[in-house]
């Protein structure tokens, strides 16, 4: 069995509902033995993660800690790693070359899931810098597959909540808030819903919508468990 390294702590809570549901269905698969993990959690200052996951600034100042973790990661006898977090993937492929192990793409992941269940638009609901940094666009583009984004005020609503579950504050007002957003995009056009930020599913599960929602931390821990018994 292969050897999976986890670039853990963007955020927390995320690292380790992968690390438990990954358990979860190997125990469901009626696997033999529990699953080799490494996890790396990155030790970067609070203030670069507020200013690169949701102000949209600075974060190359991560990248140095992406590339160190992998490498601390391969070194550690990982055969194949993967980052919990939508928003840093703009840097897969510095990561990919700083090290020689794969490193699974959460944006392929999605496309390639999108496209298995027909599903030709989306709404998207991301951080601040995801949607500056067009990481979905151009692949969704070149597949087809239509997409939207929140409105202004829609969006700095999303910025909010994501802090407070970075900050792990969980309320009611957050799922309803998502859920009118939601149906705001399916309004508009969109045919399903893609969270592409690995820390709204804490909130967004059982919303009761008409349309379906992609997550895409759910297709990275399949994708994860695919390689594991690959």
């Amino acid at each position: 069995m292969k050897t999976l390294g986890i670039l853990g702590g963007v955020g927390p809570q995320t690292t380790s509902r992968i690390y438990l549901s990954i358990i979860d269905l190997f125990k469901k698969n009626k696997e033999d033995k529990y699953p080799s993990i490494l996890i790396y959690n990155l030790p970067f200052p609070f203030i670069i993660e507020k200013e690169a996951i949701i102000e949209g600034i600075s974060s190359c100042k991560m990248l140095p800690y992406l590339i160190e973790g992998a490498k601390i990661l391969e070194k550690g006898g990982a055969d194949f790693g993967i980052l919990p977090c939508n928003t840093l993937h703009k840097y897969i492929k510095e990561i990919r070359e700083a090290v020689k192990i794969p490193f699974l793409d959460i944006v392929d992941e999605t496309v390639l899931q999108l496209k298995s269940i027909k599903i030709d638009s989306v709404g998207i609901l991301a951080t601040e810098t995801t949607v500056n940094d067009k990481l979905y666009d151009s692949i969704l583009r070149n597949n087809k597959i239509n997409f939207l984004y929140p409105e202004r005020g829609e969006q700095d609503d999303i910025n909010k909540i994501i802090i407070e579950l970075l900050n792990n504050k969980k309320n009611k007002h957050q799922k309803k808030r998502i859920m009118d957003v939601c149906l705001s995009l399916q309004k508009r056009g969109a045919k399903s819903i893609l969270l592409a930020c690995t820390d709204l599913q804490i909130i967004t599960s059982d919303m009761g919508i008409s349309i379906p929602i992609i997550d895409t931390t759910e297709l990275l821990i399949k994708a994860s468990v695919r390689e594991l018994l690959s």
